[in-house]
């Protein structure tokens, strides 16, 4: 997950953590004892050496598509069968399921569109053309990954947790499933008028805005299917939105105005370094939540001390905000 920009919510703490590449044919080592649904066949050949150019699990794609639709009763089948309203949308581009395998045991599944993964080289595995990454058994739970993009890593995860059965068998299995059906015309998540699903948030912001902020050398990077992340200059800053709780004053957050009717809530960060986060409500979807935006400015240097993190977060932002869908 990320945490400097995703600060505001849950996903937005990631850690990198490498994967155990192993092939799908010694992953996890099948135990009929253990296992309560029917096997299936999981891709054995190795993936194609290069650049990943599947254009159904690019980032374009990837951010418009509803994870949970792929997760239904149909498609899991072989699992077991979905508990009725277990589907939960934790996050966008991520849906968790219960389910109960054909001899009563419990099981759930995670799927995640943007986990960071970290490779070397090519996989002795595939998932649907895809390379594909085992990390387990661990104890009751195993993660299997279908690598869409080396630099930056990102890929497909399934994590299963699966007391009494084989977690390895398991999430390959629905990590099959997956993928087969991203090929296949999956449903895709509302865009009402304004927002911010489709948008690729490195491509709107004004480079020459980045760089007289945070000074030369700053490049830009996808930062999870809904940001972007520009380093290498005199600070660092993140950029996400996500659908979460509407911001305001909570937790010591100060208003600040964006301009054009825009309130955003600042919070200042001294502990090591300098660091400002803005966030403000791009558009309301009820229930007190919203497409918040939070744009992070991160000097993390020790002479940061008289560095006006805030007004240089609120200059980027106060540039950005023209470049978005009109809410």
């Amino acid at each position: 997950m990320r945490s400097p920009a995703r600060s505001a919510r849950p996903r937005f703490v990631l850690v990198l953590a490498a994967l155990l590449i192993v092939s799908t044919g010694t992953a996890c080592g099948p135990d009929l004892g253990r296992q309560n649904f029917p096997r299936t066949t999981v891709t054995a050949s190795a993936a194609a050496d290069g650049p990943i150019t599947d254009e159904a699990v690019s980032f374009a794609t990837l951010r418009t598509i509803d994870p949970c639709a792929l997760l239904g009763s149909q498609a899991l089948a072989d699992l077991g069968t979905v508990r009725a309203g277990s589907q939960d949308p934790s996050a966008l581009g991520e849906c968790s399921v219960d389910l109960t395998d054909a001899g009563g045991k419990d099981l759930s599944l995670h799927l995640q569109f943007d986990d960071i993964t970290l490779t070397n080289g090519s996989t002795p595995g595939a998932v649907g053309g895809l390379p594909l990454l085992v990390n387990g058994p661990d104890g009751n739970s195993c993660t299997a990954t279908a690598v869409t993009s080396y630099t930056p890593g990102y890929g497909i995860s399934v994590r299963v947790g699966y007391d009494g059965g084989d977690p390895c068998r398991a999430a390959q299995s629905g990590l099959q499933v997956v993928v087969q059906r991203l090929h296949d015309n999956p449903a895709k998540l509302p865009q009402p008028s304004g927002s911010l699903v489709a948008v690729d948030f490195c491509a709107i912001v004004d480079e020459g805005l980045v760089t007289n902020v945070l000074g030369r050398g700053s490049k830009s990077s996808v930062y999870g299917l809904h940001g972007c992340t520009w380093s290498g200059g005199l600070a660092t800053a993140y950029l996400d939105y996500d659908i979460r709780l509407v911001p305001d004053a909570r937790d010591g957050a100060a208003p600040v105005d964006l301009g054009g009717g825009v309130t955003g809530y600042q919070k200042l960060e001294t502990g090591a370094g300098r660091q400002c986060t803005i966030d403000w409500l791009h558009r309301a979807t009820g229930d007190g939540k919203g497409e918040v935006v939070s744009f992070k400015y991160d000097n993390f240097h020790d002479d940061a001390g008289n560095d006006d993190a805030c007004g240089k977060a609120a200059t980027v932002v106060k540039g950005l905000l023209p470049a978005l869908p009109g809410a």
